[in-house]
């Protein structure tokens, strides 16, 4: 029995104070400030929840591989990755799914296939709800969501509605796990693969895997050997455009990335990440030999060869081997 109604939504609760802090999420009402950071929660609980992020406290552990998590549901999540109640599997990418529909949905990705043809234009699309959005575009005679910054027409209220975080910097979606935040769920979804180390993309010539497309595009390029994107001032060549801006970096001085806490900046929006753990003392790569813990995974990487003993870097010289390639140069 759920006695309790909540006036503006409907939901139903067993307790009053259940409902009391459900109708915060109307309100906006946030009671509970963390004394680290200053930040406010609408509950109690969830301010106990946010605190594990200060104290680095991780109590909820995956039975299957060790890993430790914040919060309960980022332990859900994780478990995905070994859970077998995704029956429905991509042949291309490894990616799988609970439903036979979601699966074909996605797999026009692959086939680029765009089976929802616009009436009024004959632009395709691979699925109903962005056809749907899009005809917005020719109803009225136009696009009917003007942005008041800088002119821009949105084919709807939520396009529009994500498009001004542009502007104000507006980042409603935070990680639980973490102090990252995002203007948009589905880059608050991506990220929290670094978390659960869901990786559905798979590179089909090394079985190397991603937790997004492009960068398994990117990736492929190492086996292709190309190179599009060229530095005008230097001439290096890069695999991807963004890797290119990257680089341009060195020649402008540009260093955009700003620490909040100790001001420092970076030239690299992931410098500045890896940085930020410093501060938090965020360690989520964990070794299954000795359980050190480190910031990055590519460090992890390195310690693992610890125990296994390789030594993949040689010098040509003397043909000594050597686990890491600065260690390499020193010799």
């Amino acid at each position: 029995e759920k006695p309790y109604i909540c006036e503006d939504c409907g939901a139903c609760f067993a307790d009053k104070g259940k409902l009391t802090s459900h109708k915060r999420t109307h309100t906006g009402e946030r009671l509970f400030r963390c004394e680290v950071c200053g930040k406010h929660f609408s509950t109690n609980e969830y301010l106990k929840c946010h605190k594990r992020c200060h104290m680095g406290a991780k109590p909820y552990k995956c039975e299957v591989c060790g890993k430790t998590f914040g919060l309960r549901a980022s332990l859900a999540q994780h478990s995905n990755v070994h859970a077998e109640t995704r029956p429905y599997f991509c042949e291309l990418c490894g990616k799988s799914f609970t439903q036979q529909g979601a699966l074909r949905r996605h797999q026009r990705i692959h086939t680029g296939e765009k089976p929802y043809k616009c009436r009024a234009c004959e632009r395709s699309f691979t699925d109903m709800s962005t056809l749907r959005r899009h005809v917005l575009v020719h109803e009225g005679g136009g696009e009917r969501h003007q942005c008041q910054q800088c002119g821009k027409g949105l084919s709807s209220k939520t396009a529009l509605r994500l498009h001004e975080r542009t502007h104000t910097g507006d980042k409603p979606y935070g990680c639980t796990e973490c102090e990252a935040k995002f203007s948009q769920p589905s880059a608050l979804k991506t990220h929290m693969r670094i978390h659960t180390g869901e990786k559905p993309f798979v590179c089909d010539e090394c079985g190397a895997r991603f937790t997004q497309n492009h960068m398994l595009i990117y990736h492929k390029r190492c086996h292709t050997g190309e190179r599009p994107f060229m530095c005008e001032t230097c001439g290096k060549s890069f695999a991807s455009k963004e890797y290119l801006k990257h680089h341009n970096r060195i020649h402008t001085g540009s260093k955009p990335f700003k620490c909040e806490v100790c001001f420092r900046t970076f030239a690299q929006r992931n410098s500045l990440y890896q940085h930020i753990k410093v501060h938090t003392g965020e360690r989520p790569y964990c070794c299954d030999q000795c359980g050190k813990q480190f910031t990055q995974l590519n460090a992890l990487q390195r310690h693992h060869r610890i125990h296994t003993g390789e030594k993949p870097f040689m010098c040509n010289a003397c043909g000594r081997t050597f686990t890491d390639k600065s260690t390499l140069r020193r010799h």
